[in-house]
């Protein structure tokens, strides 16, 4: 074989790798997002209420500033913020998990480069989690309202705390300097964002180990909205 027919042929492979590996990532997005975890999970009559929540790619949630089961306060301050609002009855904390580099650097989608997104995706990142205070959420295409059962609830902050860095004095460890705004903070977390494991994948699972209808596997936001959707609808 020629020199030139093997940089042909080398060339022909890389081009059947850079299409067929991604449709083979999103082929298997869609057929796990129609796979059920939890399948018999229902929303309880009575319970603690939390949002699942999206900007349109990322899901996160809404939680109960303070609660029986939490006082959020407490792990992450709302004085974290450069002007901080004053806390009312019934304020929920926006909590999300996401790639380290692209939380404190990609402000706005303008703001995203190449080289941070792929740095993002190839798990060598480090973690941050991004956290607001504010009125709970409009039901509707950017959240949906769940009710758990205190057991629920309690493992779903057992999950988020464990996604959080805690310092000595038991609190969210504090990324200072970091916001989007006047009314958010940051914090060090736990673990490493990758092509398989992202912000949505952890809502995900921090749903399932609540015992929540979750899919096998979702990489992206809009399947857990389905699940959910699911249960509700078969209740």
């Amino acid at each position: 074989m020629t020199r030139g027919r093997r940089v042909l042929r080398w060339l022909f492979v890389l081009a059947v790798g850079v299409i067929t590996v991604p449709l083979t990532y999103l082929l298997a997005a869609l057929l796990l997002a129609f796979i059920p975890v939890n399948r018999d999970w229902r929303p309880p009559m009575n319970g603690t209420v939390v949002w699942l929540t999206t900007n349109g790619v990322h899901a996160g949630f809404a939680v109960p500033a303070q609660d029986l089961g939490m006082d959020w306060t407490g792990f992450f301050p709302p004085t974290h913020a450069r002007a901080p609002r004053e806390l009312r009855a019934g304020d929920v904390a926006y909590i999300g998990w996401g790639d380290r580099t692209f939380f404190l650097n990609v402000p706005t989608w303008g703001d995203l480069k190449a080289s941070t997104a792929l740095y993002a995706l190839s798990g060598l990142d480090q973690t941050a989690m991004h956290v607001e205070y504010g009125p709970p959420p409009i039901e509707g295409a950017a959240a949906r309202r769940l009710v758990l059962t205190h057991e629920q609830y309690v493992r779903l902050v057992a999950y988020i705390r464990a996604s959080t860095q805690v310092g000595q004095d038991g609190r969210g460890v504090w990324i200072n300097g970091h916001a989007y705004s006047d009314g958010d903070a940051f914090y060090e977390g736990t673990g490493h964002y990758s092509l398989f494991i992202t912000c949505n994948q952890w809502a995900r699972d921090a749903l399932s180990v609540s015992g929540v209808r979750v899919p096998a596997w979702s990489p992206f936001d809009r399947p857990l909205f389905h699940q959910v959707d699911a249960a509700v609808r078969d209740r």
